[in-house]
């Protein structure tokens, strides 16, 4: 269970690199590293635009085609797993 946190965390951790990278401006070909967490995050973020563009009643509250909405509810949505799977376990 440990594991699979931790792999949450990186998770998070790449998606608010990838909004770091796009809020500064930093393109996506700059180098290797920059194209491998252009590539991720968009990986990474699909579930959340997929889920945002189906159900509709979040469409009023959040806009599908802004990148930032999309990322920052990947984001929180990883998170909320990542406190799910820390719920009941015994210290």
């Amino acid at each position: 269970m440990g594991l699979i946190r931790t792999i949450l965390a990186l998770v998070i951790l790449l998606i608010l690199a990838h909004v770091a990278l796009v809020y500064t401006g930093i393109n996506q070909g700059a180098n290797v590293l920059t194209n491998a967490i252009y590539s991720l995050g968009v990986l990474l973020e699909s579930p959340a635009a997929f889920l945002i563009n189906t159900v509709t009643a979040l469409q009023q509250y959040l806009n599908p085609n802004n990148f930032y909405v999309v990322a920052i509810t990947a984001a929180v949505l990883y998170f909320i797993l990542y406190l799910l799977l820390g719920v009941g376990r015994r210290s």
